[in-house]
């Protein structure tokens, strides 16, 4: 078996092997070649999109930040429309007449249903306060001075 075999088929089987294994090299460069481009085209997606969201999270971030000095004044505006000289009087008047109406519509006993009508007039008064309601904007009742455009301005004032 071994005296057929010569050195040019052993140099012929060496190259053609050589030559299958640079292509194989080759092949594998090529492929990496192709995979590190892919991952700078990825690495540069992350990067864009990192940015993109930090923009995003600074901007509500900020726009947080602005809602709460916007809440903070409204709640001090709020009790300062509260605290205003004469506005208490006009809520007292209020659950009075509120009071006063629904005693009107029940008349069972004119003390004990008082005291119900006006706990419940001051109920809702704390609800206006707290800000569950929202205060009624005609305080009188239509028919207490004969109409109910009393105290607005007439045609002929303005």
């Amino acid at each position: 078996m071994w005296e057929t075999f010569d050195i040019q088929s052993l140099f012929i089987g060496l190259c053609v092997g050589l030559i299958i294994a640079f292509l194989v090299q080759v092949k594998d460069w090529i492929k990496q070649s192709s995979l590190k481009s892919e991952i700078k085209r990825l690495k540069a997606h992350l990067h864009d999109k990192l940015e993109i969201d930090a923009e995003a999270i600074t901007g509500k971030k900020d726009e947080i930040n602005r809602l709460k000095r916007e809440n903070e004044n409204l709640r001090v505006t709020n009790k300062t429309l509260f605290s205003k000289p004469g506005r208490q009087e006009v809520l007292t008047f209020h659950a009075y007449q509120t009071a006063i109406d629904k005693l009107n519509s029940n008349m069972m006993g004119f003390g004990p249903a008082w005291q119900d009508a006006l706990k419940e007039a001051n109920k809702e008064i704390q609800e206006y306060e707290e800000g569950q309601r929202s205060f009624v904007k005609k305080v009188l009742p239509k028919g207490l001075f004969g109409s109910s455009s009393a105290f607005e301005i007439g045609e002929g004032d303005q």
